[in-house]
């Protein structure tokens, strides 16, 4: 099947054939990962979505955060890069 580059602001795209997301099963807003082959081919691969816990609680989820708001100090790998310092 052959299909045509054509110009997206700044970069190119291709529209992918009706029958082609069909057959794959592609989904508008889903998130590929896109690898060129050694031979010049491309690969797109979907990305793995995290999983929906839904039978996880409120309690369940906010379990292990601290008590009270939460500060910049709380948080090791933070480092201030602007006027954070002034709140």
């Amino acid at each position: 099947m052959r299909v045509k580059l054509g110009k997206h602001g700044n970069s190119l795209g291709f529209v992918v054939p009706a029958s082609v997301v069909r057959e794959e099963a592609l989904e508008a807003g889903q998130e590929y990962e896109l690898t060129v082959a050694a031979n010049g081919g491309f690969h797109l691969l979907p990305v793995e979505r995290p999983v929906w816990r839904p039978d996880l609680s409120i309690d369940e989820l906010l379990a292990g955060l601290p008590e009270g708001p939460l500060k910049y100090e709380d948080i090791p790998e933070y480092r201030p890069v602007g006027r954070e310092l002034d709140w």
